[in-house]
């Protein structure tokens, strides 16, 4: 007799939501106390991933401006610590370890459930769309939970903030601030490498000196803790042909960038190229791709925490999407390109395809891309 099938992940994501809207009924009878004024002591909860955490800076510094005294940690895995690591906007960091990033188990839970208990926040913020990291707060006894409200799933939190529609996902997060009576500008994304940081990517571009303009090729990305979505990936052929192009026609150097894990792509890439790029690949720290970044002139890049990085340094970016939507997690920068066809939208929780289009970044075309490419180009040189 065959065992029965585990729930798909329609039935999962309807069962959660089931229950998350009749805990909400209960969680609407406890009577919240009111917001402090000043409070002492925020917490911002954003376990995972690169881009994401990227996109939660610019409430970091809504933050810091309205409470210039307080003390303000950010509570983040391993995998993207390093986004927010030397965020001078923050008093500290605390580590999340596998929590909210896939894999962890009931000790690991409480144990961070007991780690924010112990530091006596006064108020959280919570970015994250599952009731289970809304629920971190609540256990901890957290007086002052402000955070997302997707379908009900946000029911222990004191303050929610419904998801709804198409919105930035930097934006979304500052909906919370704004839910606080806070008044914030348009998000703008925020990463400071050190001077360590700087001097090391200096040495790496050592060869390319002086050569403008300086173009980044970021052909990887879809890989984070919960899954890998390749489908978010531009062909790293189309990838070496613009890049191609740009030297012969605008006189550019290039340089890939990618983490470790992503020599395969890059060396493919690089391979294909006619004109030899410079390829650090897998050899940079976060810190060191960060400013190696900065001192490009434009970046090209699939939808990845990297493309997000080069925007938060102040790099413009030519930004190809699909299966996931621009409009929600597309570059937060006025002189950026985001590129995308067909049926989008932001990716399922689970990486799960369902009805997302993953041949969708396939309709991108090498043309529109380096079009594209001038264009922005252009912008970068008038400034």
């Amino acid at each position: 007799m065959n065992a029965p099938r585990p729930p798909g992940p329609k039935v999962r994501d309807a069962a959660i939501g089931a229950a998350s809207r009749m805990l909400s009924l209960l969680f609407a009878l406890r009577r919240a106390s009111p917001f402090p004024k000043d409070p002492r002591s925020i917490l911002i909860l954003k376990p995972c991933c690169v881009g994401d955490v990227l996109l939660a800076t610019p409430l970091v510094a809504a933050l810091r401006k309205q409470y210039p005294e307080a003390h303000i940690d950010f509570a983040v895995g391993p995998w993207a610590q390093a986004m927010v690591e030397s965020n001078p906007r923050l008093n500290g960091l605390l580590d999340c370890g596998r929590v909210g990033s896939g894999g962890y188990g009931y000790r690991e839970y409480w144990s961070l459930v007991q780690r924010i208990r112990e530091r006596g926040y006064q108020v959280c913020f919570v970015l994250d769309r599952s009731p289970l990291i809304s629920l971190l707060p609540f256990w901890a006894g957290t007086a002052q939970r402000v955070g997302l409200d997707s379908g009900g799933r946000g029911f222990s939190l004191t303050l929610r903030v419904p998801v709804r529609g198409v919105k930035h996902e930097a934006d979304l997060y500052l909906d919370t601030a704004r839910a606080i009576g806070l008044s914030v500008r348009a998000p703008r994304l925020e990463y400071y490498p050190t001077e360590v940081d700087r001097a090391r990517a200096r040495e790496w571009l050592a060869p390319l000196s002086g050569v403008r303009p300086l173009i980044a090729l970021i052909p990887g990305g879809g890989v984070n803790p919960g899954g890998r979505t390749m489908g978010k990936r531009w062909p790293p052929e189309r990838f070496a042909r613009v890049g191609d192009r740009s030297v012969e026609e605008l006189k550019a150097r290039v340089v890939i960038i990618g983490g470790r894990g992503a020599e395969p792509i890059a060396n493919e890439l690089a391979r294909a190229m006619h004109h030899p790029p410079l390829d650090p690949t897998g050899q940079l720290s976060w810190g060191e791709t960060g400013a190696v970044l900065e001192i490009c002139d434009l970046a090209i890049a699939n939808d990845t925490g990297a493309m997000h990085l080069a925007v938060a340094v102040g790099t413009p970016v030519v930004a190809i999407f699909g299966p996931s939507d621009p409009r929600v997690y597309g570059p937060l920068d006025p002189r950026s390109i985001a590129l995308g066809h067909g049926p989008s939208g932001p990716l399922p929780r689970s990486g799960n395809p369902r009805n997302r289009d993953m041949t969708a970044i396939l309709r991108v075309s090498e043309e529109e891309v380096y079009q594209a490419v001038q264009v922005v180009w252009e912008r970068v040189r008038s400034e």
